[in-house]
């Protein structure tokens, strides 16, 4: 019996939780994938004595707002792709627990870079950071007009660390599926000193040295992968830049970028790294952050 797997997005009524399901549209309908649109009640405090309003009739009033925008989000989706099964939940828990005990049952998870409510100023508002950090399966935040760069390149991030197997996965999959290149990036000037290690006595790496011996890594890592997709376009760049900004450069070109949820020196109590926290804050295209397995 085959298993149908479920993208869960997060759905609020705002601009940008419907390119949210625009883009977990898309996915759905070329992964074969169900939706699942859940909206999480951010119900207020009781405090009669400074509202003129019962407390009941309140959350009568936010249930319904968010009944009538999964109502609006579901029918986007029939007159989009009618193929795609669609599923609607209200949740009577605040929206970061509603859809992080989704993402438990979730192939992925999809937000819009906003946070919940009135807040839309906000760079990822608070909703998409938790879950983006706390999610068990990987999470999308739709971010910046790259979705709309359909001929543009998916962009992975990679640091050689030797645990990147499900980035890469994900990373070579997603742009074999688009029939687009794929950009490996490698940024190399925070591996001197690691590196450098033991080379106190005797003559210090040069820049073009450690920019050789990081591209020789990079190709390492992705000589398996190379393998298993011989049609795929694969480019490289190795650059002399802090990864984040050399990510956040190539993001600017790109219809999607590839990121573990951790970066080299993570370590297991880390459920976000610095690296994929300033892209999904940042990037100039939709971010795909994908969780290590012991996560």
């Amino acid at each position: 019996m085959t298993i149908t797997p479920v993208v869960t997005v997060g759905i609020d009524g705002s601009e940008s939780a419907r390119a949210a399901l625009d883009w977990a549209v898309e996915y759905a309908r070329a992964h074969g994938a169900s939706l699942r649109l859940v909206n999480g009640l951010e119900l207020p405090e009781p405090s009669p004595a400074y509202t003129p309003y019962p407390i009941g009739d309140v959350r009568d009033a936010v249930e319904k707002e968010a009944c009538e925008a999964l109502d609006a989000a579901r029918t986007r989706v029939h007159e989009t792709a009618p193929e795609v099964e669609v599923t609607t939940a209200v949740v009577a828990h605040p929206p970061v627990p509603a859809l992080l005990e989704a993402s438990g049952h979730s192939a992925l998870l999809v937000v819009g870079c906003h946070g919940w409510g009135e807040f839309a100023g906000l760079f990822l508002g608070s909703v998409s950071a938790s879950v983006t950090a706390h999610a068990a399966c990987p999470v999308v935040v739709v971010r910046g007009d790259g979705a709309g760069r359909t001929a543009a390149p998916v962009v992975v991030g990679v640091h050689g660390s030797g645990d990147e197997d499900a980035t890469l996965e994900t990373a070579f999959g997603e742009a074999a599926r688009r029939r687009v290149p794929l950009v490996a990036v490698s940024a190399w000037s925070d591996v001197t000193l690691e590196n450098a290690a033991g080379a106190i006595v005797g003559a210090w790496p040069t820049w073009d040295r450690l920019r050789e011996e990081a591209g020789h890594r990079l190709e390492a890592t992705l000589r398996p992968w190379r393998d298993k997709y011989p049609s795929l376009h694969v480019g490289t760049m190795v650059v002399r830049d802090r990864p984040a900004a050399a990510l956040l450069d190539r993001s600017a070109e790109a219809q999607l970028l590839v990121v573990g949820s951790r970066g080299r020196g993570g370590f297991a109590g880390m459920r976000l790294g610095s690296v994929p926290r300033r892209l999904v804050h940042h990037a100039h295209c939709p971010v795909l952050v994908v969780r290590h397995a012991e996560e």
